[in-house]
């Protein structure tokens, strides 16, 4: 299987409009047509790393990364289509995508994610994703929630991989 990440052309925005509808789904979250535009045009903007991925010479998905604070680059999206997952592609992306970071002198990089997805979690402490900067706290929680103690204190935590919001 040949995999490689490129840059997105002009000829690509359709199909990435497509799977950026896709990856908002899975967050519970129906993008508007502004909303697509909006990422597209923060992709293509000079100040972010943002790649297709191709397997075989088919586009298979995306990563985003943006900066955050002026010096962490904070993987936004990665993205890979139902139809791929479970191959290693993921780790090919975040491996390849740190590669390019760090040869361009970038030292951290970072990713978040839901604390229930284990298999994720998984993969990126695999990946060398292994310090916690930040925990990101809120006041309520919408949907099934399940209690995790963490660092001895007991939070609720969403049950399924999924945010409980609306993108604005």
């Amino acid at each position: 299987m040949a995999m490689r990440l490129r840059n997105i052309e002009l000829d690509d925005l359709k199909e990435l409009q497509i799977m950026l509808k896709d990856f908002w789904s899975t967050q519970l979250v129906e993008a508007s047509k502004a909303d697509i535009l909006e990422d597209i045009r923060r992709m293509l903007s000079p100040k972010c790393y943002s790649y297709l991925l191709d397997v075989d010479g088919k586009t298979a998905g995306f990563i985003h990364v943006d900066e955050k604070y002026g010096y962490v680059n904070n993987i936004e999206y990665l993205y890979i289509k139902p139809e791929y997952r479970g191959q290693g592609l993921g780790s090919f992306v975040l491996t390849e995508i740190k590669k390019i970071l760090f040869a361009d002198g970038l030292e951290r990089v970072q990713i978040e994610v839901n604390p229930s997805n284990l298999k994720a979690l998984k993969l990126y402490h695999s990946l060398g994703f292994d310090n916690i900067d930040t925990l990101t706290l809120s006041t309520e929680i919408i949907g099934k929630t399940e209690v995790k103690t963490v660092f001895g204190l007991d939070f609720k935590i969403n049950e399924i991989n999924l945010f409980a919001h609306k993108k604005k």
